[in-house]
C-alpha cells in the first residue's frame, strides 16, 4: 500500500489558496496538505517536508515558478510537480517543461485535471 500523499500547494492568492486547500482536504482525506504563498516559503517547505506532489502557480511575488520548479526538482527528483496559471502559451508550456515540471494546467481546469495528472485516485 502506498503512503498517503504529502501535497504542497503554492498559490499567492489567499482566497484561491484556501479554496484549493479545502477542496484537496475534502477529496484526499488521507493526505497532508501544506501551503505556501511565495517562492521562498516553497523552497523551505519543500526541503523540510519532502512533498510527494506539488501544485505551483508560475507567477509568484518573489521568484518565478519556473525557477522554483528547477530548484525543487533538484532536491525532489520523484515529486510530481504540476504548474498552473491563468493563461497558456507556447512560451509558458516550454518554460514549464524545461524547468522540470510534469505538466501544466490552466487554473480554470484544475478541479477536473489535477488529480488524474498527478495519478492520485479518489478515495
Amino acid at each position: 500500500m502506498n503512503a498517503a500523499p504529502v501535497i504542497l500547494l503554492v498559490e499567492p492568492s489567499p482566497i484561491l489558496r484556501l479554496q484549493l486547500q479545502e477542496w484537496l482536504e475534502n477529496v484526499l482525506t488521507d493526505s497532508r496538505i501544506l501551503i505556501a504563498a511565495n517562492g521562498l516559503d516553497t523552497l523551505w517547505r519543500a526541503a523540510q517536508e519532502q512533498p510527494s506532489h506539488i501544485l505551483i502557480e508560475i507567477h509568484l511575488p518573489d521568484i518565478t515558478g519556473y525557477e522554483i520548479v528547477r530548484q525543487v526538482r533538484q532536491g525532489l527528483p520523484t515529486a510530481r510537480i504540476i504548474a498552473t496559471g491563468s493563461c497558456e502559451s507556447r512560451f509558458i508550456l516550454d518554460s514549464v517543461q524545461s524547468a522540470g515540471a510534469d505538466g501544466f494546467i490552466l487554473k480554470d481546469n484544475l478541479y477536473d485535471e489535477l488529480l488524474p495528472l498527478w495519478g492520485i485516485p479518489l478515495r
